[in-house]
């Protein structure tokens, strides 16, 4: 399971992925491949399984598989981890995935082509696979929402709903010398 980056940065800065983006002209246009997707390891250590799309990352062309490519790593002794290791989720080159085909179950190719609703006459861009010619459906993953945790910089929800500031008609909201600054805010003061 991939742990969350606040989670990490609690435990160490050592487990911190390290961001090591690619130029602009390296990076993919246009990606196939979504959080919640489904997908088959083609090549590498885990190649033949498949799993879970976790991440998305488009400045390195990788992305997180959850459960797949896992490693060790060293952080400091704590509460979290009392062996001093972690089990982290590793990277995957885009190229070394493939989308699994929700009839065959098996890896396939993607073509995005365009869908018009006969009822509205929507138009929308679709993914299909090559080999079957099925709509790949886009899934929706809020599963990182049930790991939400409220924390003590947390603002409660009954301060939230409370109405902290009533207008008074013919009164700005601040004064007349800051909302001149924001009307003309593009205008330089010298």
């Amino acid at each position: 399971m991939r742990l969350h980056r606040s989670i990490l940065k609690a435990t160490s800065t050592r487990a911190m992925p390290r961001d090591k983006s690619l130029r602009e002209d390296l990076r993919i246009k246009k990606w196939k491949i979504r959080r919640g997707d489904k997908v088959m390891v083609i090549s590498g250590k885990d190649r033949g399984q498949s799993g879970v799309v976790s991440e998305v990352s488009r400045k390195t062309n990788a992305v997180y598989v959850r459960g797949l490519n896992l490693a060790f790593k060293n952080v400091p002794k704590s509460k979290e981890s009392p062996s001093g290791k972690i089990q982290k989720e590793m990277p995957i080159h885009v190229s070394n995935v493939a989308l699994v085909d929700p009839s065959t179950n098996q890896p396939t190719k993607v073509y995005i082509g365009k869908f018009v609703d006969p009822n509205t006459g929507d138009k929308q861009s679709v993914r299909y696979s090559v080999s079957t010619g099925s709509v790949i459906q886009k899934n929706l993953d809020l599963t990182y929402q049930k790991e939400w945790k409220d924390g003590k910089m947390d603002t409660d929800p009954d301060a939230v709903n409370k109405v902290s500031f009533q207008t008074v008609p013919g009164v700005p909201p601040f004064p007349e010398d800051v909302m001149r600054e924001i009307q003309n805010r593009y205008k330089k003061h010298y």
